[in-house]
């Protein structure tokens, strides 16, 4: 008696089991970056910030903090069957580290400078849409190629002043736990304030995330960037890091959060100085949409 009734344990479990497996596998994979739209809020910090060279103001030191919130949607547009365009608008919010001159006589009665009043400039900086045309190539790759602009959105210090314009292109491949790729795009001014800077810059954003378990992962996704203006090669930033994110439903929605840092091993120079601080903290939350 005891045998026949082990003998039916082990055969439903092993029936569940079969079971439970035959329903992953036949459960059809879908692309994990075109199959889903993206409300993606992101906060970088990064503290001990200098707003200027000391050759601009001497008494200027790293205690500043710069700030940038991002408002990203990410919505993919089916054409047909083999393809799809999938557009993603960046909206920054920016707080950055800058100063006015305080004017006043120096003790021959000449109108001079007496120094800085530091503060954060606040406002909404450029806006940055970009379309990437995406063949269907299956559940394990994309890629994609498209355009991509900056339009300056205020006339504040926290934008670029110019509209700028170039290509982007975008290739990740994903299966099982792993996600690997990158995004990168060039832009370069063609029209805008002429009494701003020039653009021309490069952004790439490669992306490394491995999902631990149903609902962690770990991810690294740093923004290296290069502005080709600055001679020498001064203007690199190139940061190292990454953290740990967490998926969850909050009742039927599912939403990921995570916590990130990165080193900035390079750094552009400035009159010779470094003004960006050593570390960024990035924290993400993502509301996913299934197409």
């Amino acid at each position: 008696m005891y045998s026949v009734v082990m003998n039916k344990i082990i055969f439903a479990f092993f029936a569940a089991l079969l079971f439970d497996s035959f329903e992953v596998f036949a459960r059809p994979r879908v692309n994990p970056i075109t199959s889903y739209s993206r409300l993606w809020l992101e906060w970088n910090v990064t503290p001990n910030v200098k707003w200027a060279p000391r050759s601009v103001d001497p008494e200027a030191d790293p205690d500043r903090t710069l700030n940038v919130l991002k408002l990203q949607p990410v919505v993919p547009f089916q054409l047909n069957e083999d393809w799809t365009v999938l557009t993603r608008t960046i909206f920054r919010f920016v707080s950055s580290p800058s100063a006015s001159p305080e004017v006043g006589l120096s003790p021959f009665g000449v109108p001079t400078v007496l120094g800085f009043n530091q503060r954060n400039r606040t406002g909404l900086s450029d806006v940055s849409p970009t379309a990437f045309v995406v063949p269907n190539l299956g559940p394990d790759w994309t890629i994609g190629l498209g355009p991509s602009f900056v339009i300056p959105a205020a006339d504040v210090p926290t934008n670029s002043g110019k509209l700028s314009v170039g290509p982007a292109l975008l290739g990740y491949y994903h299966r099982g736990p792993w996600i690997v790729g990158a995004r990168m795009r060039n832009i370069w001014s063609v029209a805008g304030d002429p009494q701003r800077a020039d653009v021309n810059r490069f952004i790439a954003q490669p992306l490394i995330r491995y999902q631990f378990s149903k609902n962690w992962y770990f991810t690294s996704s740093p923004i290296i960037a290069s502005d080709w203006t600055r001679p020498d090669g001064d203007g690199w930033t190139v940061p190292v890091g990454g953290g740990l994110g967490y998926s969850f439903r909050l009742a039927s929605q599912p939403m990921q959060i995570s916590l990130e840092g990165y080193y900035n091993v390079v750094k552009p120079s400035v009159a010779g100085e470094k003004l960006l601080g050593d570390w960024t903290i990035r924290t993400q939350w993502q509301v996913l949409f299934p197409q």
